[in-house]
């Protein structure tokens, strides 16, 4: 009887931990079934809810919590202050694809474990850290604005007492700033708590460099002091170093082995600042290639020469080093400056073909405005345009000076016709104008005069310029460079501009006038066509709009000089 009831009992038993297990196998197929190709279940994000998230959606859900969390506006409060900033004002910015891989990879691996921590996060919970990037210059600009709750740290560091050719030790102060790490977290807790309160936590920050550790250098400090004057040398020019330079720059950093010594440093910063105004001694200007055709032949009117520039930072640096190494001639570093034009092979240029060219007629100009054409004209004559360059007349020609050869001659400005340096310019920019529509070059910017110069007749056929703006662009779209050539005979001047001809057949189309007024305004346009092939390949139209010339008075008297132009009128000019 006994013997019966414990099968029975086992039976019974053995059928219910059957029953269990199926039970729990079955629980837990339906998780990995409900957990497949998903975030799992439970999981969270930084606080967001992303469990249960199909993976094609998860990137598009996390990205557009992101730009919610970069919507708002958090309020930073300490005591009475607050200040109201954005987590990009902190320059903190949130890698959706990577938060995205990290959360569908949790929970994924081999069976057993995988499992575990599914079975885990759903019952418990798991949070993943966002991944983010933080611009830490950003960042610390932001924390800029906190300057007036905020005690600067500051290192101990030296004075010099030039009657006793020594050095006092003057002392550290510890700082008192905002906790950084602190504020990250709060910043980073908002993406999936919103919040509009951040309590900000001040932290002491210690002085890196102790009296003691700064009294350690003093006897170097002098040693270098008294090693004064050190020479600056380019390859033109000498500076002197002297004490009165050099006691400023003396400072010191902790040592990276050893905690207890300081080491002697220069401030790269102030060094900069001295060496600023001499790089205006120091630099030059690269001097492009210019040719010229002579019989038919490519010939080089100016050689290319390479400019150069004062490094500041890395002749800083070396400076830095060369006095703590005991050097008193030091060489400044310069960076070479290539030249837009270099000395080619001239059987390499290609330049043997005319594509076009343009012409304008001077004639009735004064004395001064045919002296700016001619300097105009002969800035521009030789230059080459590299294929795919964009060409800007107000970059090439250079400063609108008297040193740089300009006399004052009348310039139409701010509604008024009145002397000033370069008059007549617009003579050479129209010029080029024409001889580029004729070549079918694509012109990127051109700019009408503001009422109908005769110098530029027809009307519609002109390009107004007054550096740096406006200004007459122009691309190379062939194949080779292209040489500018100027010539003046008599009254005329002319453009011609040689490169390789690929086939393209150019079309002009005017000007024409739309419109004529009894008050002397008008109307105009120009249309250039290029043609390949028996097909229209592209199709540019310039319209312009004159106003009347008596809105522009003209004085009678002899113009003289007035100030060279550095900047654009407010009013846009009409031309010279």
């Amino acid at each position: 009887m006994h013997i019966k009831l414990h099968r029975k009992f086992y039976k019974v038993f053995g059928l219910a931990a059957l029953a269990a297990l199926f039970i729990v196998c079955l629980s837990l197929s339906a998780l990995a079934a409900a957990n497949y190709e998903k975030a799992i279940a439970g999981l969270t994000v930084s606080g967001f809810r992303v469990g249960g998230t199909d993976k094609n959606k998860l990137k598009e859900l996390l990205a557009a919590q992101i730009v919610e969390f970069n919507d708002q506006k958090f309020s930073l409060i300490y005591g009475g202050e607050t200040w109201n900033l954005s987590p990009d004002d902190f320059g903190v910015k949130i890698d959706a694809g990577k938060t995205a891989a990290e959360a569908l990879a949790a929970g994924r691996g081999p069976a057993l474990t995988a499992m575990a921590e599914q079975i885990k996060t759903l019952f418990a919970g798991r949070d993943l850290p966002l991944a983010y990037f933080v611009n830490s210059p950003k960042f610390d600009s932001a924390l800029d604005i906190f300057a007036k709750i905020e005690t600067p740290v500051k290192n101990s560091s030296l004075k010099y007492d030039a009657q006793k050719n020594d050095f006092v030790v003057l002392p550290a102060q510890n700082g008192v700033v905002v906790d950084k790490e602190k504020l990250l977290a709060d910043i980073l807790t908002a993406f999936g708590k919103p919040t509009q309160n951040i309590y900000l936590s001040l932290t002491e920050q210690k002085a890196s460099v102790s009296e003691k550790e700064m009294a350690q250098i003093v006897a170097q400090a002098v040693k270098i002091v008294d090693n004064a004057p050190y020479f600056l040398q380019s390859a033109d020019s000498t500076w002197r170093i002297d004490k009165s330079n050099l006691t400023g720059w003396i400072s010191a950093a902790p040592s990276s082995d050893n905690s207890e010594k300081a080491l002697l440093t220069l401030d790269t910063e102030q060094i900069s600042d001295f060496l600023i105004p001499l790089s205006a001694s120091v630099n030059r200007e690269p001097t492009d290639a210019k040719l010229t055709l002579e019989n038919g032949e490519l010939k080089f009117a100016i050689l290319s020469r390479d400019g150069q520039k004062l490094n500041i930072e890395t002749s800083a640096k070396k400076i830095a080093d060369d006095i703590l190494a005991g050097k008193k001639n030091i060489y400044l570093i310069t960076d070479s400056v290539e030249p837009k034009i270099s000395n080619f092979n001239t059987k390499e240029l290609g330049l043997l073909t005319l594509i076009g060219k343009g012409e304008s007629n001077f004639s009735g100009s004064p004395a001064n405005r045919r002296i700016n054409i001619k300097v105009g004209a002969t800035k521009l004559n030789g230059f080459l345009i590299k294929p795919g360059e964009e060409f800007s007349f107000s970059q090439n020609i250079g400063d609108i000076d008297a040193p740089n050869g300009w006399v004052p001659e009348l310039v139409i400005k701010n509604r008024q016709t009145i002397p000033e340096y370069g008059g007549g310019l617009c003579q050479i920019s129209t010029t080029l104008f024409r001889a580029a529509i004729n070549s079918g070059l694509k012109i990127t910017e051109r700019h009408p005069h503001a009422y109908p110069v005769h110098y530029y007749d027809p009307p519609g056929f002109d390009a107004t310029v007054y550096p740096p703006n406006p200004d007459l662009k122009l691309l190379n779209d062939t194949p080779g460079h292209l040489l500018l050539q100027t010539k003046i005979e008599g009254n005329k001047l002319t453009f011609e501009i040689y490169g390789t001809n690929d086939g393209r057949q150019v079309k002009v189309k005017g000007p024409f006038a739309t419109q004529k007024n009894p008050d002397g305004s008008l109307k105009a346009t120009l249309t250039q066509e290029i043609w390949r092939d028996g097909q229209l390949e592209r199709k540019q139209i310039f319209n312009s709009s004159y106003n009347s010339p008596a809105l522009y008075p003209n004085p009678n008297a002899t113009p003289a000089p007035s100030p060279a132009p550095s900047s654009s009128p407010s009013i846009p000019p009409a031309a010279n």
